[in-house]
C-alpha cells in the first residue's frame, strides 16, 4: 500500500506531520530521523518500497546541504523539501534538484499546503496532460517538470498531431500549447479544441516566448483558461497547472451535487446503483476484474449515545473522507445510508483487494475523528465480493453476508465472500 516517507530530525515536528497525514489524508507515514535511518528504510527493508512521496528536511545532522534530497530522488521517489531557509539562493538550489516543491517551516499554514501537495501527488498519477510544442528542447523540459509531479504526459509537435492525440485520449485534462508552431499556431489549436471540449472539462494553458498582453488576450478570447510567458520558473508553472486542475475538480464537484450525499459528499445510493450496473456489465464481459465492498462503522450507535449526533456526523464525515482519499476517480464510493458505505473498485480482486481494504481498515483505526475538542477513534468492518455473480444485487448480498460475518466474529476485520 502507498506510504509517505518523512525524514526529519525534530521528533516534535515529525509527530505533527505524521498525525496530520494520517488523520487528514489517511496515508501510512514512515519516519526516519536521519540519513542512515532513511537509507535503511529504502534499501534494507523490502516492505517499505511503496513510498509515493517523501517529505524531507533539507539539513540533517548526518547529511548536510540536501544530500538526503539527492539520495531519495535517485530512488525515483517524488520529494517535497521543508526548510526554515527560504532565501533565493537556497530556493534555486532546491529547484535544481528537481523536487516537487519546497515548504517553509516558518508558518503553521505551511502544513496545510504540505498536505495539499501530498494529496495532489497521490491524484496526479491518474491525470493526463498533453504538451504541444514544436521545439523538442522545450517539450522535453515541460515533460520532465510534469513527470516530477507524477502526471501522465502525452506529447505532440504540432497542432494536427495534438488533435489526433486528444481524439485517442479523451481522458486528457490539460493541454499546454505553444503559440508559434508550423501549420497551426497555438491560438488556432485552442479554437479547434474548444469545438470538442468545454473549458469546464479540459483546461488549455497557452505559452509563448513572445508573449504580450495582446497575445494573452487572443488565447483567452479563443478559449484558453490561462497563459504563461516563457521563460517561467518551475514554481510558477506548477502553481498554474495545479490551479487549473483544482478549478476543473471544483466545477466537477458542483456538477455532482445532485448525486452526492449531503453530509459526506460521497456518491448517494441512487447514483451507486446506476454506476454499478454499468461496471457490472464490464465485469461479466470479462473486460476487467472488480471488487464490491460493504463497510460499516463498528459500534456507531455507541458513538451517538456517548458523544451526541453532532459528533456522530463528524465521525461519518471522517470515515467518508478516508474512503474518498483512498480510492481512484473511476471507482465508485458511496454512502448507502446510516453508517453503511459501499465501494466498487475496478481492476482489483482476490489477495490484492484484501490487502487494499485491510490497509484502509488499519488507517481508519489509527486515525481520529475530531469534533471541536473531542477526538474519537473508530473501527470499521468490511465484507468483500470479487466474484462476477449474476447481478449487482447478488454481489451486494454476498458482500453484506461477508460483512455480517466480520461483525459476528469480532469486528474490525475484512472478510471475503466464499
Amino acid at each position: 500500500m502507498e506510504k509517505v516517507l518523512i525524514v526529519e530530525d525534530s521528533k516534535v515536528f515529525a509527530r505533527i506531520l505524521i498525525r496530520k497525514i494520517e488523520d487528514e489524508l489517511f496515508f501510512d507515514a514512515c519516519w526516519a530521523s536521519n540519513f542512515e535511518e532513511a537509507r535503511y528504510l529504502l534499501e534494507e527493508n523490502p516492505d517499505n518500497n511503496t513510498f509515493f512521496v517523501a517529505l524531507l528536511d533539507l539539513h540533517l545532522p548526518d547529511a548536510a546541504d540536501g544530500r538526503i534530497v539527492d539520495y531519495v530522488i535517485s530512488k525515483g521517489i517524488p520529494s517535497i523539501v521543508f526548510t526554515g531557509d527560504v532565501e533565493s539562493e537556497v530556493r534555486d538550489r532546491i529547484w535544481a534538484k528537481k523536487v516537487v516543491d519546497y515548504v517553509s517551516k516558518e508558518s503553521p499554514d505551511s502544513l496545510d499546503y504540505l498536505c495539499s501537495l501530498v494529496r495532489r501527488i497521490s491524484l496526479n498519477k491518474f491525470v493526463n496532460i498533453l504538451v504541444v510544442d514544436d521545439s523538442s528542447t522545450v517539450r522535453n523540459h515541460l515533460v520532465r517538470l510534469l513527470t516530477a509531479h507524477e502526471f501522465i504526459v502525452h506529447e505532440a509537435d504540432d497542432g494536427a498531431c495534438a488533435l489526433a492525440v486528444l481524439e485517442r485520449h479523451p481522458e486528457i485534462k490539460v493541454v499546454i500549447a505553444d503559440y508559434f508552431m508550423p501549420g497551426m499556431d497555438g491560438v488556432e489549436l485552442t479554437r479547434r479544441v474548444r469545438r470538442r471540449r468545454r473549458k469546464d472539462e479540459l483546461a488549455v494553458i497557452g505559452i509563448s516566448a513572445y508573449g504580450n498582453t495582446i497575445l494573452s488576450a487572443r488565447f483567452i478570447k479563443n478559449g484558453a483558461n490561462d497563459f504563461l510567458n516563457k521563460p517561467f520558473s518551475s514554481e510558477e508553472f506548477y502553481c498554474r497547472v495545479t490551479q487549473n486542475l483544482e478549478m476543473l475538480e471544483y466545477i466537477q464537484k458542483l456538477r455532482e451535487t445532485s448525486i452526492r450525499d449531503p453530509l459526506t459528499s460521497l456518491y448517494n445510493r441512487r447514483h451507486f446503483f446506476e454506476a454499478a450496473k454499468d461496471l457490472h456489465g464490464r465485469l461479466t464481459r470479462g473486460e476487467e476484474p472488480m471488487t464490491l465492498a460493504m463497510l460499516d462503522i463498528d459500534h456507531f450507535k455507541k458513538v451517538n449515545d456517548t458523544y451526541g449526533h453532532a459528533v456522530g456526523d463528524e465521525v461519518l464525515k471522517h470515515v467518508a473522507h478516508g474512503l474518498g482519499n483512498r480510492f481512484r476517480g473511476h471507482d465508485v464510493v458511496a454512502r448507502l445510508g446510516g453508517e453503511e458505505f459501499c465501494v466498487l473498485a475496478t481492476g482489483m480482486e482476490g489477495e490484492q483487494a484484501l490487502a487494499v481494504f485491510n490497509d484502509l481498515r488499519n488507517s481508519i483505526e489509527r486515525s481520529k475523528a475530531k469534533a471541536g475538542k473531542t477526538a474519537v477513534g473508530v473501527t470499521i468492518s468490511i465484507g468483500l465480493c470479487d466474484k462476477p455473480l449474476g447481478s449487482v444485487d447478488a454481489m451486494l448480498a454476498a458482500a453484506d453476508a461477508a460483512l455480517y460475518k466480520a461483525k459476528r466474529t469480532g469486528r474490525n476485520k475484512v472478510v471475503r465472500a466464499e
